[in-house]
């Protein structure tokens, strides 16, 4: 390993109208300080940048900001114009220490970055502790695997996220405006359907991080559920995005998968807990065995939590992260099978998204007819596919078209709710009757089979009006594809 110069100490400083009018266009602007010197940032909503040095320390706008001398012949100009040049306010600010070296690993050579400090927007100060890795020469898979070298000795989560847009999102939580939605890029007409795909796996990869991030944080139930979400959603678009990715999407999605099912165990006593044992709990509180019932599945559901969170601490999660991100990039330059016409890949997004919603909404639609008479397992494919498709939709609203797109979906959300929450009542009826018949196998007291038959009874209901408004919601998605 080469030892770099002395730390650097670092400081950027973001701006932006009160009202975000530079976020809202895709743009970002920062005023970075390296020693004596200053730089004017500007990244365009492609995730190109522009910089240019400042040659004093002087500027021409208030509170340091970049005024109409600066931001002459930029793009900037023309979205800030004139009168909103001179009220560009700090939104938030980076301050950063950073130790530089190169590694050398297998023939390989890495730049390696730490960076401690801090991101402060709006009185919120959250602090950077990360080692930031970067190929110099060699081969990618040096840099994949000094990273696990590192995880095996000191506790490691990788974020995709650079300080920049986690300063965004810090700014997003203070003002309670969106930073972007995790679910979307800056996708647009002239993209390919591969570059697109790239960006909307990498988004989605970044918010599934950080939901692992905050997982093995401390953040509880909402972290799980929160993290199960964005696996679904990954796996979708790669399901989705099997024309671009080739069959390798499937492999990365059994990855994903596998985790999801871990994670399930407690996710479903969660549910069994809080949407059905605490009402229960709450509403019937003399009823024989009840408060025994609730303790004993509580205790259940800790026991699974303390499951996860060992395996979210543990090198292991650490492996599967960047697992990950290897996989996607490996499919990201993998060819796909196609034959007698042009690689989905190499095709516009707006084609491919709208052919591939098409074909994939009428195979949806033929198996959901009369769903209201279907079996419950089929029932349950039809929501997944439903969810699925919702997650598609999202991702390529930009180049679906504005209220058809919404209402699309709107009726695949709602069909989604009402499966689902037809489902979680089956599988709380089926965890309640489970445990009457565990408690009568080993002679349990009447109390106990009592609270768990009064738990079943609870969730058993009659599906017929719920199944009803999905075969209506599937009616009228029916409608809107024609």
């Amino acid at each position: 390993m080469r030892q770099g110069g002395r730390a650097q100490v670092l400081r950027s400083v973001y701006y932006d109208t009160r009202r975000q009018r530079l976020l809202r266009a895709g743009y970002r602007l920062s005023v970075r300080t390296q020693g004596r010197k200053r730089f004017q940032d500007i990244e365009a909503p492609d995730g190109t940048m522009h910089s240019v040095s400042i040659p004093d320390r002087t500027t021409d706008g208030a509170d340091g900001a970049p005024g109409r001398a600066s931001l002459g012949g930029t793009p900037l100009e023309g979205i800030l114009g004139d009168s909103v040049a001179g009220k560009l306010k700090p939104a938030f600010s980076i301050d950063i220490q950073r130790s530089a070296s190169v590694v050398y690993r297998a023939g390989s050579s890495i730049a390696a970055s730490f960076d401690a400090g801090s991101i402060a927007a709006e009185g919120i100060v959250q602090p950077i502790c990360e080692l930031r890795l970067e190929l110099v020469a060699g081969a990618p898979a040096a840099v994949f695997d000094f990273a696990r070298e590192l995880g095996s000795a000191v506790p490691l989560t990788l974020t995709l996220r650079p300080p920049g847009e986690r300063g965004l999102r810090l700014l997003s939580a203070r003002t309670d405006r969106p930073a972007g939605d995790h679910r979307s890029v800056d996708i647009h007409h002239a993209m390919t359907a591969r570059e697109a795909a790239d960006g909307i796996c990498r988004s989605c990869t970044a918010a599934l991080l950080d939901n692992l991030t905050q997982l093995s944080s401390g953040g509880g139930r909402d972290a799980l559920h929160r993290t199960r979400i964005g696996i679904r959603r990954l796996r979708a678009l790669l399901w989705f995005l099997k024309p671009v990715f080739g069959t390798q999407a499937a492999i990365l999605s059994g990855r994903l998968r596998s985790l999801a099912q871990f994670l399930g165990g407690a996710r479903e006593l969660d549910v069994f807990c809080d949407q059905l044992l605490a009402p229960l709990r709450r509403d019937d509180p003399d009823a024989p065995g009840v408060e025994a019932l609730f303790e004993v599945f509580d205790r259940r559901r800790q026991e699974e939590h303390e499951k996860v969170m060992a395996f979210v601490r543990s090198p292991a999660m650490l492996d599967f992260s960047l697992d990950i991100v290897d996989g996607l990039a490996t499919l990201s330059v993998s060819e796909p099978d196609a034959a007698g016409h042009p690689p989905w890949g190499e095709r516009t997004v707006a084609g491919f998204a709208r052919a591939r919603l098409h074909g994939r909404l009428r195979a949806f639609l033929k198996e959901s007819r009369h769903l209201q008479h279907c079996a419950p397992d089929r029932q349950h494919r039809i929501r997944v596919k439903a969810k699925k498709l919702r997650y598609a939709a999202e991702a390529f609203h930009p180049v679906l078209g504005g209220k058809r797109g919404r209402q699309l979906t709107a009726r695949l959300v709602q069909l989604q709710d009402l499966l689902g929450e037809l489902n979680d009542a089956r599988v709380n009826r089926a965890i309640a009757l489970a445990y009457a018949r565990e408690r009568a196998g080993d002679g349990g007291n009447e109390a106990a089979l009592f609270a768990a038959g009064l738990a079943a009874a609870t969730c058993s209901f009659e599906p017929t009006a719920m199944l009803d408004r999905a075969a209506e919601a599937r009616d009228e998605l029916a409608a809107l594809a024609r």
